[in-house]
């Protein structure tokens, strides 16, 4: 018996797109916590404020409320 709802060709590109959704979630969490360790770790180095920006992507305020 047919039915759409569970009709593995309709569920499958549904599935793959939340997953997806939630794998990106969590290596972009993953990143922004290293980037900011980086940023962190530049500062306690002495590192002109300018350059943190250039290399980590942050804003200024972001570096300075490390």
């Amino acid at each position: 018996m047919y039915h759409k709802e569970w009709d593995h060709n309709v569920m499958m590109p549904g599935i793959f797109r939340d997953f997806a959704k939630e794998i990106n979630a969590k290596i972009d969490e993953r990143v922004a916590g290293r980037t900011r360790e980086i940023a962190k770790k530049m500062k306690v180095k002495k590192k002109p404020i300018n350059e943190i920006i250039e290399f980590t992507g942050l804003f200024k305020e972001e570096i300075e409320a490390l």
